[in-house]
């Protein structure tokens, strides 16, 4: 099955370089969110695929694909808003006109 047909069917679209990975896991299917690199690819999120709750096993696949683009947003939104957050480590000492970076 197409990344396209995926699309068709329900599944969130992915940029340019990503894919779904459909795989058996030790326990069952996995969803995968994974980016192309230079050599082979990087995994970003799963999810598991739950058969038993669906009537057929492409709504069952489109499920986790929603489910994994989901939880993957989140993280990122996550990580963007802790760089952004990042900007103020420091010591905002009001005597002073900069503040100074402290060391951990």
């Amino acid at each position: 099955m197409s990344m396209a047909e995926l699309v068709a069917a329900g599944a969130p679209e992915l940029p340019d370089g990503w894919f779904y990975r459909v795989a058996y896991d030790r326990v069952g299917l996995k969803v995968k969110i994974r980016e192309r690199r230079t050599f082979g690819s990087r995994s970003h999120a799963y999810a598991w695929v739950y058969e038993e709750d669906h009537d057929d096993a492409l709504s069952a696949i489109v499920d986790a694909c929603r489910r994994v683009h989901a939880r993957m947003t989140d993280e990122l939104e996550r990580r963007e808003k802790a760089q952004a957050a990042g900007q103020f480590i420091g010591d905002h000492d009001p005597r002073r006109s900069r503040v100074q970076q402290t060391r951990t």
